[in-house]
């Protein structure tokens, strides 16, 4: 993760292309979400999560033996298909387990496990990836991914089916029926569309500045072991995000759409002078500040799924929140593929600065929207 840069430029890609295939990857999810979903509901979600896994042995089987633009982007493509199987049935996997064993009021100890030792995962790869890199390349790298992979699987099929799965044509009738509720939910419900807005805007944006992170870094010529300790602190920072979401939200609750915009604009501010001044320290410093930005969205995001649950009726909320993630997954797809048209055309810095001109334009909560949304809630 935090040299996959590196690794674009080791297949003889460039900043241009990086971005191009996170936004393929990012459509790809958005796209993939609808199909997993269903499927999640009529197969087996073990079975669903090995094939997942096997989709993302393929993507490093791929890098291992080919190279070069095509062979880069059908790995994303990949990776995407991996994502949208994997986040659309995990947790209902778990939830259904812990059903089955008449435990299910402990989801969220379960859930907020598994999301802490996914983040200290990244957070150690962060390092032994720059290490490994530094003393022997890309290989070895994918060769371990393959090798844990195989692990995940072997420990998958360890694991019981949760319930037996109705095959039914009426099914697909009933997920596309939901579907159309939950869009009308989320979009119609004055308590939940701003939040929804905001949370996707703001995913959209991280997904900007994240992937900024290691083409700013590689123009700075700043040592790969700093590629390693960005990222491990921006891993760090989501963790401690989603530890003290509900402390922070319940405290700053009617200020904190005020708070996330103003961290939006530093955010460019600082992304903005970084290309310019191009110094290692003072880049390592203002993407350090950025991380902290990023902290902030992340305890947005999980203010805005909790009041998401707390504003839809039973029948919409699965769908409803589904349709929340859909709306992150588009916008992230739609700002890094104008993001790299824009760069094409008119340089780095000019896109970064349309790019703030919009989040202000597009962001900026009025007085009136404000009072409006937390009157009602």
């Amino acid at each position: 993760m935090p040299i996959s840069f590196l690794f674009y430029i080791y297949n003889g890609l460039n900043f241009s292309d990086f971005i191009l295939c996170q936004s393929i990857y990012s459509v790809t999810c958005l796209l993939g979400k609808f199909i997993m979903g269903f499927l999640g509901d009529i197969f087996s979600k073990k079975y669903i999560l090995i094939v997942s896994y096997l989709m993302f042995m393929a993507r490093v089987v791929l890098w291992i033996n080919f190279s070069g633009f095509w062979i880069v982007l059908a790995g994303e493509i990949l990776y995407g298909l991996f994502k949208s199987l994997y986040r659309g049935n995990v947790d209902s996997y778990i939830y259904e387990y812990l059903q089955q064993k008449h435990v299910e009021n402990g989801m969220i100890n379960k859930y907020g496990k598994l999301s802490f030792f996914t983040s200290l995962g990244s957070a150690i790869s962060c390092f032994a990836g720059v290490i490994l890199y530094k003393y022997y390349g890309f290989k070895l790298i994918l060769y371990l991914e393959l090798a844990t992979q195989i692990i995940a699987v072997l420990c998958l099929l360890l694991l019981p089916n949760t319930k037996k799965y109705e095959h039914s044509a009426l099914k697909a009738v009933e997920y596309t029926k939901n579907i159309f509720n939950g869009v009308k939910s989320v979009f119609t419900n004055i308590k939940i569309n701003y939040y929804v807005f905001y949370a996707a805007m703001l995913s959209g944006l991280t997904s900007v500045f994240v992937w900024n992170f290691q083409p700013l870094l590689k123009l700075s010529s700043a040592p790969v072991i700093l590629y390693g300790v960005i990222s491990f602190i921006n891993q760090i920072f989501r963790a401690l995000g989603g530890l003290s979401a509900k402390t922070f939200a319940e405290k700053f609750k009617n200020i904190l759409v005020i708070i996330e915009f103003s961290a939006v604009v530093l955010s460019f501010i600082l992304l903005i002078c970084a290309y310019q001044v191009k110094n290692y320290i003072f880049i390592f410093v203002s993407l350090l500040i950025i991380c902290c930005a990023i902290l902030l969205f992340v305890i947005f995001n999980i203010f805005n799924i909790s009041n998401l649950h707390k504003n839809t009726n039973d029948q919409n909320r699965a769908t409803s929140a589904s349709v929340s993630i859909f709306a992150e997954d588009f916008a992230s797809f739609i700002l890094l593929l104008n993001f790299k048209f824009l760069y094409d055309k008119i340089g780095i810095t000019n896109t970064l600065i349309i790019y703030f001109i919009l989040a202000i334009i597009l962001l900026f909560p009025t007085f009136e929207q404000r009072q409006k949304r937390n009157s009602s809630l």
